[in-house]
Parts: C-alpha cells; sequence; structure tokens
C-alpha cells in the first residue's frame, strides 16, 4: 500500500485514525492495522515478518536474562537467526549462480524462486537493533511481545524506513498522550495529531 494512493489516503487513513483515537487499547489497534497494511501488499508472507517478531522477542529475553559469555551468544545467534533469513530470501539466487559457476559439476538444476518479501530488509534491521540494545543495556528487555511487535511493524515505517533505533521511540510506545492540536504558528486551524512522551513531543500527522 502505497502512502499516496486512494486506499491509504480515503480507507486506511481515517479507519485507522478514527480507531486509534477513539479506542483505549491503542497498541492493539496500532499492532492490527500494521499487519493489515503489510498483508494489504504482501499477504502470503506475512508469517515471516510474524516469525521474525517472536523469535526476536524470545531472543531478547534471553539477552535480557543471561550474563557474560551466554549472554554474547544469546546476541550472537539472534544475529545470525536474522542475517540467515534476510540472506535465505534476498540472496539464495545470487548464492547459486556463483557457486553454480565455481563448481558446476555439484551445483545442478535451475536457480531457486525465492520469492522477496516486502519490507524484509527493514523489519530485520528493526529487529537486530532491538536485540543489540537490549544487548548494550540501552533498554531494559521488553517481556511484553506486543510492544515487540508494534515496534518492528508500525506502518508508517514499515516497508520504506527510515530504521529507528527501539531506544529512541521506547518511551513513546510505554509513556504517551495523543492529542489533536493546531499547529503552532499554522496560518489555518489544521488538526495535527501529536504524539506526546518522555522524549517530547512529536507530530505525526
Amino acid at each position: 500500500m502505497v502512502f499516496s494512493s486512494v486506499v491509504f489516503i480515503f480507507y486506511f487513513l481515517p479507519v485507522f485514525l478514527a480507531c486509534y483515537l477513539t479506542l483505549p487499547f491503542k497498541h492493539a489497534v496500532l499492532l492490527f492495522f500494521s499487519l493489515c497494511f503489510y498483508a494489504y501488499g504482501e499477504v502470503l508472507y506475512t508469517y515471516v515478518m510474524l516469525g521474525s517478531i517472536v523469535l526476536n522477542w524470545a531472543f531478547g529475553i534471553l539477552i535480557g536474562t543471561a550474563e557474560g559469555r551466554s549472554r554474547q551468544l544469546a546476541l550472537a545467534c539472534g544475529v545470525a537467526a536474522n542475517l540467515a533469513g534476510l540472506c535465505y530470501f534476498k540472496y539464495l539466487g545470487f548464492f547459486h549462480d556463483i557457486a553454480a559457476a565455481v563448481l558446476p559439476s555439484l551445483v545442478s538444476g535451475p536457480r531457486p524462486d525465492v520469492h522477496l518479501p516486502l519490507g524484509i530488509s527493514f523489519f530485520t534491521f528493526h529487529a537486530l537493533s532491538y536485540l543489540i540494545d537490549v544487548y548494550r543495556r540501552q533498554v531494559p528487555v521488553e517481556r511484553s511481545l506486543v510492544y515487540v511487535a508494534v515496534y518492528i511493524t508500525m506502518f508508517p515505517q514499515l516497508v520504506a524506513g527510515p530504521i529507528i533505533r527501539f531506544h529512541d521511540i521506547r518511551e513513546e510506545l510505554h509513556h504517551r498522550r495523543v492529542t489533536l492540536a493546531r499547529p503552532p504558528h499554522s496560518p489555518t486551524p489544521v488538526p495535527v495529531l501529536t504524539v506526546s512522551g518522555a522524549a517530547g513531543a512529536k507530530a505525526i500527522s
């Protein structure tokens, strides 16, 4: 779904804002609409992103509760698992071509046709950012699967970036106030959805 499309502007965004501003369980609303946003363009491979969420939530707990070499090993396994998935979907055909050129007697058959899931680089590197922040103790381990899922799937940055570090928005995920306010020094009274947390206020629409 493209942000400039009719579907997003006139259907998705108004329904999302109406639900987000009126319903009390805002994390569930944001997660649900983010998954719908992703599934609209990549319904068959949504399970890849869901698997990544659960996997990195579990690795985050392992990293956050381990100490010493066990902590380093947990991070290494988490990073390796994420990069393995990324390389499989993004570079398997490339590696096959190289192997077929170097070792033609050992590599036979057609080039593997692996579909590239939408936004896999973005949600993979968001997941890695979370694991690294936990390892560096920049943030406490997130035991809520919902918070991790919201961070990884948030639709404004899911398929086009930018990659946002978890420690930069953790406070906004946990403690935020959403209001409709007029932009300062604006010549017209256009309402702006403002999200404020410990890091300050941010106008998001």
